[in-house]
C-alpha cells in the first residue's frame, strides 16, 4: 500500500499538458483454417528448424499462470496454455463465427433444447474416449458451486444435460438463451478419470485434453513445457514443441527478444517497438483488444466508500479525468476511449451516449458538492502489476485526477494474483476496495459476456448493486430477436450512461512482438492458439 506520492503529482501535470447458428457448417472458416480429423494415414512430417532439428516455440509472459485448470481460470496467462491442450466443442474463427472443433454438428430443437453430436474417434492424449459421458462431467464440473464465479455464465440457464447416445449430448435450458452457444465455446474438455484420479488440487498443474499439443511439465517462475500431441485427431500443428517462458521484468523481455531468445512476446509497452524494429527480424503487431479498461466502482453497503453508492459521485468520478491525456502520454496513443462499457461493436451501440463524459473537473467538483461530498472523500483504488503493459501508471494518473477534485486517494499496487482473488472472490469476502482497475473481454458483436460478467449482480467482477441492471440483462438474454432486443439495448445504454457502475477509460491495444522465425498474425482471441502458427521459409 501507498500513498499518493510526487510521482503522481507529476503524472498528472503531464495528463493535463494534453487535452446462433444451427449447425457448424453455416459459420465456419476456411477449411484449411480449422482443424481436420485424422483420415486414419500417417500425419505429414512438417518442417523442422533449420539444422533439421525439432522446431521450438519459445513465448515470454510476465508471470506464471494462477492455475491450469480451463474451469478456474479465466486469465489470459493461463488461457495461452490450456486452450493449445484443451478444445471445445465449437470455436470461433478470426471474426468470431463458430464453428465445430469437437462437436461435428449441432441443433437447436426447441427454444429450450440443444442437441450436440460429437466427432466420431477421437481421444484424450492419455487414451481415455471422449464422449457424450466426457462432455456431460466437464460441464457439470464447470457449473458446480466450486467454480461458481469463474463459470456464472456456463451453469445460469443451463437445467439439466443428458448423453442421449454415446456421441450425442442433450443440453435443456431454463429459458431461453440467445448466447447459448457461447457458453458452449467456453467450456474446454480435461479427460475425466485422470482428472478425478490426481485430484482436485493437482489438476491446475497436470492437465491432459484433446487438443494439438500436450502438457509436459511447469517449473515454477521459470517455465511450462508442451509438446506435439503425436495421436492429434486434427492436422498437425507445425511447431513440435512449445515454451512458456515466465519473464517478469518488461525490459528483459525485449533484452531477450532481441537476443534471438525468445519468438513472442506480447504486452510489449510502446516505448520499447522501436528497439524491437531495429532489430531487423522483429514485427511489431499491434492489435485492438477485446477488452475495455475501467475503475470498477464498488457499491456494496459493506464497501469502506459509502461516497460510491450515491449516483452522482460517480458520475462526476467519470468527469473527473482526462482520459484522452492518459491515452496519449501513458498508453503512446495506444487506447481507443470509451465513456461506457459498451464498445463500438456492440449492438445497437449509441455513439451519441459513449460521448457523455468528457473531461471537466469542474463539473465533477459541482457534481461533488451537490452529492453532499464538497471536501471529497477517503478512497482506496487498487491495481495489478499484470492487468497491462501501464496498469500501474494509468491507475496512479487517475489517482491524481482525483486527487484533484478532492478526494483523498490511497493507491495500491498489488501483485497479479493477490488483486485477482481480491476481485473474483472479494464479494463473498467482503474484501474489495472501493475502486478497482480492471478490465473485460467479450467478442465483437457477442456482449453477453459483459452483460452477466460485469452488469449483473451476480457476475464475477461486478460490484454494482445498482437498481435496474439485473432487470435489463435477463430481458436481453431472454429476448430471440434482434429486434427484440433493440428497445433493452437501448434503455441499458442509457442506463449506463445516467448510473455508471465503472469509470470508463479505453479500448485496449496489445502490442505483441514477432520473431521473423514465426510466420503468425495474432488475432483478437483472448488466448495464442500455436496451430495457427507456421515455421517461416
Amino acid at each position: 500500500m501507498k500513498k499518493l506520492t510526487k510521482r503522481l503529482a507529476l503524472l498528472l501535470a503531464l495528463c493535463l499538458l494534453a487535452a446462433a447458428a444451427a449447425a457448424c457448417t453455416s459459420s465456419s472458416p476456411k477449411e484449411e483454417d480449422k482443424p481436420q480429423p485424422d483420415s486414419g494415414t500417417t500425419q505429414t512430417q512438417l518442417p523442422a528448424g533449420d539444422d533439421g532439428a525439432p522446431f521450438t516455440l519459445t513465448i515470454a509472459q510476465s508471470s506464471d499462470p494462477q492455475t491450469l485448470d480451463p474451469h478456474k481460470s479465466s486469465g489470459d496467462i493461463g488461457a495461452n496454455v490450456f486452450r493449445n491442450v484443451c478444445e471445445t466443442l465449437i470455436f470461433y474463427d478470426e471474426d468470431w463465427n463458430t464453428y465445430c472443433l469437437l462437436a461435428d454438428s449441432y441443433e437447436q430443437v426447441s427454444d429450450t433444447e440443444w442437441l450436440f453430436h460429437l466427432r466420431e474417434n477421437i481421444q484424450f492424449s492419455n487414451g481415455e474416449p471422449f464422449d457424450a459421458e466426457a462432455v456431460i462431467w466437464n460441464f457439470e464440473r464447470a457449473a458446480s458451486e466450486e467454480y461458481a464465479r469463474q463459470s456464472f455464465e456456463y451453469k445460469k440457464y443451463i437445467s439439466d444435460i443428458e448423453a442421449v447416445d454415446s456421441l450425442t449430448v442433450k443440453f435443456t435450458l431454463t429459458q431461453p438463451d440467445i448466447f447459448f452457444i457461447q457458453h458452449v465455446a467456453e467450456v474446454p474438455m480435461l479427460a475425466p478419470a485422470h482428472s478425478q484420479e490426481i485430484g482436485e488440487e493437482a489438476i491446475g498443474r497436470d492437465i491432459v485434453g484433446t487438443g494439438p499439443y500436450v502438457f509436459v511439465s511447469w517449473e515454477a517462475d521459470t517455465k511450462i513445457v508442451l509438446e506435439r500431441n503425436p495421436d492429434y485427431w486434427g492436422d498437425a500443428p507445425a511447431i513440435d514443441k512449445v515454451v512458456f517462458r515466465t519473464i517478469p521484468e518488461a525490459a528483459t523481455r525485449v533484452a531477450e527478444m532481441v537476443n534471438g531468445n525468445v519468438d513472442i512476446i506480447m504486452n510489449v509497452q510502446y516505448e520499447s517497438t522501436a528497439m524491437l524494429e531495429s532489430s531487423g527480424s522483429i514485427s511489431v503487431i499491434p492489435k485492438k483488444m477485446n477488452r475495455t479498461e475501467y475503475i470498477g466502482f464498488n457499491t456494496y453497503d459493506w464497501c469502506e466508500t459509502p461516497a460510491l453508492q450515491n449516483k452522482l459521485v460517480r458520475q462526476a468520478l467519470n468527469y473527473a479525468v482526462d482520459v484522452d491525456a492518459i491515452i496519449e502520454n501513458i498508453m503512446g496513443g495506444f487506447g481507443e476511449r470509451v465513456s461506457t462499457i459498451w464498445r463500438s461493436d456492440y449492438a445497437g451501440f449509441n455513439e451519441e451516449l459513449a460521448q457523455r463524459y468528457t473531461y471537466d473537473p469542474d463539473k465533477a467538483r459541482s457534481l461533488l458538492e451537490e452529492a453532499g461530498y464538497k471536501d471529497g472523500f477517503d478512497v482506496t483504488l487498487m491495481t495489478d502489476t499484470d492487468n497491462h503493459a501501464k496498469a500501474q501508471e494509468v491507475t496512479e494518473a487517475v489517482g491524481a485526477y482525483l486527487t484533484a477534485i478532492g478526494l483523498n486517494v490511497d493507491v495500491q499496487v498489488l501483485d497479479d494474483t493477490t488483486a485477482y482473488a481480491i476481485i473474483v472472490n472479494g464479494q463473498d469476502a467482503k474484501q474489495c476496495p472501493g475502486l478497482f482497475d480492471w478490465n473485460w473481454g467479450s467478442k465483437p458483436g457477442l456482449y453477453e459476456s459483459t452483460l452477466t460478467g460485469v452488469l449483473s449482480s451476480e457476475g464475477i467482477s461486478s460490484y454494482n448493486r445498482i437498481p435496474g441492471y439485473d432487470e435489463l440483462v435477463n430481458k436481453i438474454i431472454a429476448e430471440s430477436t434482434p429486434e427484440g432486443r433493440e428497445p433493452y439495448l437501448a434503455e441499458l445504454q442509457e442506463l449506463l450512461a445516467d448510473d455508471p457502475p465503472a469509470l470508463y477509460l479505453f479500448r485496449l491495444y496489445d502490442i505483441y512482438g514477432v520473431s521473423s522465425r514465426v510466420d503468425w498474425d495474432p488475432n483478437s482471441h483472448y488466448a495464442m492458439l500455436v496451430r495457427e502458427m507456421r515455421i517461416a521459409k
